[in-house]
């Protein structure tokens, strides 16, 4: 069976007008879900984002938290999520926040609390974990496709040009870390969960040798308690792979480059020609997670099953104890 249909076209504002906010107006509208309004700090960004992507109502944050909507989208810089997403909530708003959830796990235990005592939904826009390339790898390790799953590697990296970009500012939250390293994080909590172990290195030295206040290289070695193990490695200076491979006793399944949205699962086996599922992407790939939104508030959920609190803070526990590493 397919996903269930949205029967209703919920009512969504988004708070931010960055490439990521661009980037998914157009999977909203696959999904079922009509994005009203948006808003933003700077009232003349907003208005020209509003009329680039057919936006009906350009408003400030003040005024986008007094609206009758369904959802309110989080589009905006790590170091801002935790100050609008609770706003939100206590304006009476199912919200949903883009990755990295916060810029620590005391914010999100915090962000947390603040869902449960206003009783409204909450959830990461973690898109990786809706995916139907994760899904089929699931499915595969339930079906004993690989045997016991033993090792997750999973790489995600590139150069970043040279010049002010946020993800070499500190101050909103930039680094390595909260931008790509959230992903392996979590593909690692997918199959194994919480780690008993993590023991981290990295750098914080741009290319051309100067000193950042955030992470541009970092490697991770996480530990569990069967003697499972994941090997991760993110980069802003480095060209690394953005494939995946979780290795089991059978066998192992690869995803394709990015592995965050592959369209591409392949089981390779000691013997014999590769299993390869070639999935097709709707949209830009985050109809599968609007959708399930859209559906947990139907449902009238507080959380959805597949990005609910409690994986979102492990990953949170993990970035913590990463950055501890590396201080």
């Amino acid at each position: 069976m397919g996903p269930t249909v949205v029967l209703m076209r919920l009512r969504v504002g988004m708070i931010g007008t960055g490439s990521m906010a661009g980037g998914i107006v157009g999977d909203l509208a696959l999904a079922g879900l009509d994005l009203v309004a948006v808003a933003g700090r700077n009232q003349e960004r907003t208005r020209r984002f509003a009329e680039e992507h057919g936006v009906a109502r350009a408003l400030s944050v003040d005024e986008l938290l007094q609206e009758n909507l369904d959802l309110i989208y989080i589009a905006t810089t790590h170091d801002s999520h935790l100050e609008l997403a609770e706003a939100a909530l206590r304006a009476g708003h199912a919200v949903l926040v883009e990755k990295a959830f916060t810029v620590n796990g005391g914010e999100a235990e915090q962000l947390v609390a603040t869902a449960r005592s206003t009783g409204r939904f909450l959830m990461e826009a973690m898109w990786m974990r809706f995916t139907p390339a994760l899904r089929t790898v699931q499915q595969l390790i339930a079906d004993g496709a690989i045997g016991d799953p033993r090792t997750v590697m999973a790489t995600f990296g590139f150069s970043l040009p040279f010049g002010p970009h946020r993800l070499r500012d500190g101050a909103v939250g930039g680094g390595s870390l909260l931008d790509q390293g959230v992903y392996p994080l979590a593909l690692a909590d997918v199959i194994f969960g919480e780690p008993a172990m993590l023991a981290a290195t990295g750098s914080r030295v741009d290319a051309d040798g100067a000193e950042l206040d955030v992470d541009t290289e970092l490697a991770v070695l996480l530990g569990y308690d069967r003697g499972q193990q994941a090997l991760l490695a993110t980069s802003i200076r480095s060209t690394l792979p953005t494939s995946a491979t979780i290795a089991g006793r059978d066998a192992r399944i690869e995803l394709a480059g990015p592995f965050w949205g592959s369209q591409q699962v392949v089981v390779h086996r000691g013997s014999g020609d590769p299993q390869q599922f070639d999935i097709p992407r709707e949209g830009r790939g985050y109809v599968p997670m609007l959708r399930a939104a859209g559906e947990a508030l139907e449902s009238g959920w507080l959380e959805h099953p597949l990005a609910d609190h409690a994986s979102t803070l492990r990953v949170m526990r993990a970035v913590d104890r990463v950055a501890a590493a590396l201080a």
